[in-house]
């Protein structure tokens, strides 16, 4: 059963690509969902001192990461790239490859491109992958939704950001769970 827990001593966040116009293409729905679980899942990751690595494709095209994500990746280390999979920059991943962890968690758009093929490289070079399922997203439903089931069929943990959170932090009463819980308490 070790396989499905996600510790944060060998976690890294990695954020694909939630960018400006990536962003705008969504539904308003979809956006807010991606906004605040991308938001939990990285001020969880700063407040419990988890590495982030950002991505963004083509900033010249599709702009930068969005305003509502900017305060918490401020010391992130951020790349552009062209290649859909983060893997295939060199410096993106030689970046996760200097952070020592083995545990990649995931969120960014679109779930069935950048997101999927990043998932897929790194679960091929022996990375353990957790996907929040409700902080990535597509433009189309169905495309979200393949997305997701091709992940878990090819071995990554596809969790909830609840679910990813409270793994990480284990137990209640800490100061990080006094921190963090009071986000999980808004709708």
């Amino acid at each position: 059963m070790s396989k499905y827990f996600i510790n944060r001593e060998d976690s890294f966040m990695l954020l694909v690509d939630i960018q400006e116009r990536l962003f705008n293409a969504m539904a308003e729905k979809v956006q807010g969902i991606l906004k605040r679980n991308a938001s939990i899942l990285l001020n969880s990751a700063l407040e419990m001192e988890i590495p982030i690595v950002v991505s963004e494709q083509y900033r010249k095209g599709l702009g930068p990461t969005i305003d509502g994500l900017q305060d918490y990746i401020k010391g992130a280390d951020n790349y552009e790239k062209l290649y859909f999979d983060c893997t295939k920059d060199s410096t993106i991943l030689e970046a996760i490859e200097k952070k020592g962890k083995k545990t990649a968690i995931i969120t960014g758009i679109e779930s069935h491109i950048c997101v999927f093929q990043s998932a897929l490289s790194l679960l091929d070079k022996g990375y353990r992958v957790a996907v929040a399922s409700d902080a990535v997203a597509s433009r189309r439903k169905h495309d979200w939704e393949q997305a997701l089931v091709m992940l878990k069929t090819a071995g990554a943990l596809v969790y909830p950001t609840e679910t990813i959170v409270f793994m990480l932090m284990e137990k209640a009463g800490t100061p990080e769970f006094k921190s963090l819980s009071p986000m999980f308490k808004q709708s």
